[in-house]
């Protein structure tokens, strides 16, 4: 039998009978949009209330509150308020709710009950103008849950695992983009799998959690009893158990075995599979570890994947088709040229104390037999600085001796490029806050360790060279060539044509294209908290909305100073003869936002040191050599050195001295780069 909520105004909304949860929340939602939406009857109910939202006016009750009020508000008035639903449109919707469940949702995110309530009553039709108005702002809010879930991921990552996870906003213009062009064609369903991110790895994932899912429905397999360590050619009544078990998780299937008890080659190497998949020693004995993970409870795994598909929608937005993929729980590093993988290695990865975080930035450099600059959270622990490394004067610039490495806000501790340099032969940057790069090493024997977490947080890779041959990816860099650079021992920069994105992902669970499903041991600890999440509602803090900018006050205009003194490099030891190591004059190309001058008479010219640090940024504030400091903007683009061949490099690892301009200078510095001193 059918229910009615008592009339609001003047309609009254009609409930289908559900389960006893959906029965609530449709109960709840459609009840507190009547309250919403119970305006006097006049042109257009939809836009007095999405007018009333854009001033703030949104649902108190966190359970029932539409996802984003001012998105939505924002969203009607570009359509001119016009209704944007019709059953056609909303049947689709619907199909999408239910299938969400494929991807670890509760259909419940988009509604699902309370679109299929409006479908079956015809509120689209209703002769009501409010309680169309109702329905169809009802319909666009399961829309943007959908889009925003799908293209970023349901849940903050700030919240969950904070100073760990380090993700972009939700760009409200995108969402909005996303929703018209659904609602441009009948069949949402064909145009959301078309403009929604999908990469390889999330539909590998997917695939086994549906493989689970079935698993599930079914019922759930038997545990494998413990016993004695299983290896190639025993003999036990529990080897038909393990071949089922195999079958079922991972689609194994053998020949027919001679005796059906013996644990044979064939089984031996599935087993090894397995183990590779759960981060496990690849041995193909059964013990306590190997029977531990094949004995997992269903409902366990179905979380873990959950969990993951979620950490996924987190960076894969807007991916294009070529990027390195870091899984920092698997020790893996994946390369991906058309979305295709084409080449995989080992890392190591952050200890438990120094974890690698999890963010998603661009590889702009490699760096060719590298320098080492201490990082201060190291040079704090060092009880003395070995002759092999250089220490430098952060004041000066100069090298020095005999100095207590503790005191390290003063000096910069560099060990030179070697074969036992601690970043090895290469470095592979992609400039980024939490100072993380790739890079070689000479701890080589750590890679053959299953569970590798040794690093202070950047990733060590294990075979280095090829990944630079692979990065690079042009004919004139193949391994002959790059193995002659790193025999010379010099440091070289060679800036990458076109940056390659970078993703470090923290995944306890992955599959192959088959959607055979890994699990790996969550080190970090993370997975609990994003485990207590999954069951809470949607955050929301999340979109970024575009703010009409202010008009700029009314200011002065002043002549813009030219500096009068030309611009010099300062090598690790101090001034030197041109330090670029070439014989022509370069020129600084890249323009340098203009400096802030302080403490001093605009116009007043004045001479800093400019230290950049081993990724070709200014980190340190310049120091005063002559007249007032200089506080130029924090982070300045790396300076562009054109050697003679005409090739750009980047020259970090050194200072420079330019002039000072005004803080409102119009033009960029732009100088020779000259010997210092210069000629009198």
């Amino acid at each position: 039998m059918f229910r009615s909520i008592p009339a609001v105004g003047s309609f009254a909304i009609v409930l289908l009978p559900t389960s006893a949860r959906g029965r609530r929340s449709v109960q709840w939602l459609l009840l507190s949009l009547c309250l919403l939406f119970a305006l006097s009857v006049q042109a257009n109910a939809l836009q007095q209330r999405a007018e009333a939202m854009r001033d703030g006016a949104a649902p108190a009750d966190a359970e029932v509150s539409l996802f984003s009020p001012r998105l939505l508000a924002e969203f009607y008035a570009e359509r001119g308020y016009r209704n944007a639903w019709d059953d056609q449109r909303a049947g689709s919707l619907l199909k999408l709710a239910r299938a969400s469940r494929e991807d670890g949702f509760d259909p419940e995110d988009f509604h699902a009950d309370a679109v299929a309530h409006v479908i079956e009553t015809g509120q689209l039709q209703a002769a009501s103008e409010a309680q169309r108005a109702i329905a169809d702002l009802l319909l666009s809010d399961a829309l943007l849950r959908y889009v925003h879930h799908f293209r970023f991921g349901k849940y903050n990552p700030r919240h969950i695992n904070p100073g760990s996870i380090f993700v972009e906003k939700a760009d409200a213009e995108a969402l909005k983009v996303d929703m018209e062009l659904a609602l441009a064609t009948p069949d949402l369903v064909e145009e959301l799998t078309a403009v929604l991110p999908n990469p390889p790895f999330y539909r590998h994932l997917k695939l086994g959690y549906q493989r689970y899912l079935e698993i599930a429905d079914r019922g759930t397999w038997q545990d494998i009893p413990g016993g004695t360590n299983l290896s190639l050619g025993m003999q036990d009544q529990r080897v038909p158990l393990i071949r089922e078990h195999l079958a079922v998780i991972d689609g194994y299937q053998s020949a027919t075995p001679v005796d059906p008890e013996q644990y044979d080659a064939d089984l031996v190497a599935a087993i090894k599979g397995f183990q590779q998949r759960s981060g496990l020693s690849q041995d193909g004995v059964v013990g306590p570890n190997t029977l531990r993970a094949l004995n997992q409870p269903i409902d366990d795994r179905l979380l873990t994947i959950r969990a993951n598909l979620e950490r996924m929608r987190w960076l894969y937005n807007e991916l294009p088709p070529d990027y390195l993929f870091v899984d920092v729980a698997a020790f893996r590093l994946h390369l991906f040229r058309d979305h295709q993988e084409v080449w995989t290695t080992r890392v190591i990865t952050g200890t438990f104390d120094d974890q690698t975080p999890m963010f998603r930035d661009e590889m702009e450099h490699i760096v060719f037999n590298p320098t080492w600059s201490v990082p201060a959270s190291i040079q704090k622990k060092m009880r003395g600085v070995s002759s092999r490394y250089k220490v430098i004067d952060r004041r000066t610039g100069r090298r020095v001796s005999g100095v207590n490495a503790s005191n390290y806000k003063r000096y910069r501790i560099v060990q030179p490029a070697g074969p036992s340099n601690a970043l090895g032969r290469v470095k592979f940057m992609f400039p980024n806050g939490h100072a993380i790069y790739l890079h070689d090493t000479p701890s080589r024997h750590l890679f053959a360790r299953a569970v590798r977490t040794y690093s202070h947080g950047c990733v060590r890779v294990k075979d280095p060279l090829t990944l630079a041959q692979q990065v690079l990816n042009q004919p004139s860099w193949d391994q002959s060539t790059i193995n002659r650079v790193v025999k010379r021992g010099k440091t070289r920069y060679v800036r990458l044509d076109e940056h390659l994105p970078v993703l470090l992902y923290y995944l306890t669970a992955f599959a192959d294209e088959q959607g055979r499903v890994g699990f790996r041991r969550d080190v970090y600890k993370r997975d609990k908290r994003l485990f207590a999440a999954l069951e809470r509602p949607a955050d929301t803090d999340r979109i970024a909305f575009v703010e009409p900018e202010s008009e700029p006050e009314s200011a002065a205009v002043t002549q813009p100073v030219t500096p009068s003194q030309p611009v010099a490099i300062v090598g690790e030891e101090g001034l030197s003869e041109n330090s670029l190591g070439d014989d022509d004059a370069a020129t600084i190309s890249q323009a340098l936002p203009p400096a802030q001058q302080l403490g001093t008479r605009q116009g007043t010219p004045s001479i800093s040191i400019l230290s950049l640090d081993e990724e070709g940024r200014f980190a340190d504030p310049p120091v005063a050599v002559e007249g007032s400091a200089i506080d130029l903007q924090a982070t300045l683009p790396p300076v562009l050195n054109f050697n003679a061949s005409g090739s750009r490099d980047l020259v970090p690892g050194m200072s420079m001295l330019l002039p000072a301009m005004a803080a409102d200078a119009a033009d960029p510095v732009s100088s020779l780069l000259v010997p210092w001193p210069p000629e009198s």
